[in-house]
């Protein structure tokens, strides 16, 4: 993936336009959820920059990674949460590690909310739990979703807790995707085993140098097997690094 220009928005509805214009975001589905979650709500104390194409500091040592990225991401889930809903009755289950301030928690939210009697931009419905390491980014997730996206987590489309990254939510598994919002210095197994079958994890992986990574499970197994995943480099970046608590 090579990226050169930053989009810079007036709105958040214009900055979406700005990443479609660009080609990074390039379906409707990916599209509609984020202008549907003002990243300005999640900027934390920085909302002047809310709209310009940069990851923000949000503290912890922490940052709200950059919209083409939170983008990415989403368009690389978007085909298995699809692929999930053409062969099944059953909702969505997302996990989101590293949920930072909450934004993409939010959008993946938005992607599958069917309270209300809503039609869900994807599929049939679903959940999304978000986990970080730090419990005051857990607070700032909710405090922050709450403000103007707080139906979500009443209606218990969202689901935010402190969790350790490393090991995901087990009880809560499997997943239709997982997405990680920090670099692991090694192939995160026990998240790759919360999987479903046909699911994928989004995650950065490296320490010097690091690269997005895709990770398709392909075989049922009460054991991690290398030869049950597919795992393909996507691009080069480069995150903070995903915390060890162990």
């Amino acid at each position: 993936m090579s990226y050169f220009f930053r989009a810079q928005g007036r709105n958040q509805r214009d900055l979406v336009e700005q990443l479609v214009r660009n080609g990074v975001v390039s379906s409707p589905e990916v599209r509609k959820a984020m202008e549907q979650v003002n990243r300005k709500n999640y900027a934390q104390g920085q909302e002047e920059d809310a709209y310009i194409d940069t990851p923000l500091p949000i503290g912890c040592c922490q940052t709200i990674s950059a919209p083409h990225m939170h983008a990415t991401a989403l368009e690389q889930m978007l085909p298995y949460l699809k692929k999930k809903n053409t062969k099944e009755e059953k909702q969505l289950s997302i996990l989101d590690v590293g949920c930072g301030s909450g934004y993409l928690t939010a959008v993946l939210g938005r992607l599958v909310d069917d309270s209300n009697g809503k039609q869900p931009i994807v599929g049939k419905g679903g959940k999304v739990y978000g986990i970080d390491v730090y419990p005051d980014l857990v607070d700032m997730t909710r405090e922050n979703i709450y403000k103007e996206d707080g139906d979500l987590l009443e209606n218990g489309i969202v689901e935010v807790d402190y969790g350790d990254g490393w090991k995901g939510l087990p009880d809560k598994s499997p997943f239709d995707a997982i997405h990680v919002g920090a670099a692991a210095d090694k192939y995160p197994t026990e998240l790759m085993m919360q999987l479903r079958v046909g699911g994928a994890l989004i995650v950065p992986l490296g320490v010097n140098e690091q690269a997005i990574y895709k990770i398709e499970r392909l075989k049922e197994s009460s054991e991690y097997h290398d030869k049950d995943f597919v795992k393909k480099r996507l691009f080069g970046v480069r995150y903070v690094p995903l915390v060890h608590t162990e």
